[in-house]
């Protein structure tokens, strides 16, 4: 299958492989002399997270085909290439993670085997659509790492972080300070220019977004009580002069809300009261949560029988998403019943009880439920195979050498031969 070429890197990986091993399995097993971590062709910033986890869970065969949603630094990448002869498409909607997948690629020990995608990874059927000649199911696993990497958020220019003095920008398809204007040939790749004409930064988020607009991304996507004191800090900061730095941003919203101490379980850690904000306004510009649930839509559609999907996700919302996701197709909950408060539901009857025995009704109180549709265990064939009993975390160990997986949650599911289910609807083939 020709392989797609695009911009200045094309040469690295104009090449051709097969969907189909031509030898058995077993003969093409063998040892392999890879790169080592202080020999790549980039330097390597981001620590992957859960990684011997990661491998456990995919499994990886030789003469399979793997789907890394997530590139970033290629951790998950390079182990899976490293364990075994198989074969990855790396997916990342960053300019500057794409050319180190393209600089890997470009490597005698990944030539032919590893092919870079510059896309979101919610839009990952249309991106293979367009570079590969492939029909769907693709994949026999596919595994994605949610949220910032570790080379975003120390890089001042990107304007990730609270902590360094950068650029209010945010979005993950743009080179921050260095990134070029709106015209397409100033941009070094095509679909790099296509990416940016869909994006808003961070600036224009909060010097042109009405008071309401930002108190409630703050609320809906960071879970700050103090979300409209900070939006109206934010209103009232631009009106004397334009909000254009992190440093800017993260000064008014620890004036406003004074650093806290939180602490999580036997994390004591000290936390900045701009984290939140950050988070927030990070997650709306990159529509992060809708491209997660564009991704998983796809998994359903992509990923063979016996493929697996591997989701580490950071925060609460992406794991409630991608939990709902696999427990619906695996015909546990349906994504409907899980949106149900329970909560209100018990309140609600408990409420009506003592209102029938205050009034002397009969004992037999028929109480009404919500309506809406119900999945049950055995109405439907299982479109996925829960593979871990409950949600997997990193281990001590891990946590104590890198605390940026202190928050991380794994979720394993294998691919059934059952027809796609589609809890966020059906996949446009």
């Amino acid at each position: 299958m020709l392989v797609r070429q695009v911009g200045r890197w094309s040469h690295f990986y104009s090449y051709h492989f097969n969907l189909i091993p031509k030898y058995p399995v077993k003969s093409i097993l063998k040892n392999y002399t890879t790169i080592a971590n202080d020999e790549l062709p980039y330097t390597k910033i981001h620590t992957p997270v859960m990684l011997s986890e990661v491998l456990t869970h995919l499994a990886p065969e030789p003469g399979k085909i793997y789907c890394d949603l997530t590139f970033g630094d290629g951790g998950y990448t390079k182990a899976i290439l490293d364990s075994c002869d198989c074969k990855v498409v790396a997916v990342d909607q960053d300019p500057t993670a794409y050319e180190k997948a393209l600089q890997l690629a470009a490597t005698p020990d990944y030539k032919g085997r590893l092919f870079p995608l510059l896309s979101k990874f919610g839009q990952i059927d249309s991106a293979v659509k367009k570079n590969f000649d492939w029909s769907f199911p693709c994949f026999d696993g596919m595994v994605m790492d949610i949220g910032v990497s570790s080379g975003q958020i120390e890089t001042a220019s990107r304007g990730f972080s609270y902590k360094l003095d950068g650029p209010l920008d945010m979005r993950m398809c743009s080179r921050g300070k260095d990134a070029p204007s709106s015209s397409s040939e100033e941009f070094t790749f095509e679909d790099e220019a296509r990416l940016m004409r869909k994006s808003i930064s961070a600036y224009e988020l909060v010097n042109f977004y009405s008071r309401e607009q930002i108190a409630d991304i703050i609320y809906k996507y960071g879970g700050d009580r103090l979300s409209r004191k900070i939006a109206a800090a934010i209103v009232d900061a631009r009106q004397k002069a334009p909000i254009e730095t992190t440093g800017e941003l993260a000064a008014i919203v620890q004036k406003t809300c004074p650093q806290p101490r939180w602490q999580r379980g036997d994390d004591d850690m000290l936390r900045n009261s701009a984290a939140r904000t950050f988070q927030a306004l990070r997650i709306y510009i990159n529509d992060e949560l809708a491209e997660l649930e564009s991704a998983l839509r796809s998994s359903e559609y992509l990923l063979r029988p016996q493929g697996r999907l591997v989701v580490v996700s950071f925060h609460s919302l992406e794991d409630r998403i991608a939990k709902n996701f696999l427990y619906h197709c695996a015909g546990k909950r349906s994504t409907q019943e899980a949106e149900t408060n329970q909560f209100s539901l018990k309140r609600a009857a408990n409420r009506e009880f003592r209102k029938a025995t205050r009034n002397n009704y009969d004992a037999d109180v028929l109480l009404k439920q919500p309506s809406g549709q119900v999945l049950h265990k055995h109405s439907v064939v299982p479109s996925f195979e829960l593979k871990s009993k409950s949600v997997v975390q990193a281990s001590k160990e891990e946590t104590a050498v890198n605390s940026r997986s202190r928050s991380a949650k794994l979720r394993v599911g294998q691919r059934t031969m059952a027809e796609p289910l589609s809890p966020f609807g059906p996949l446009d083939l």
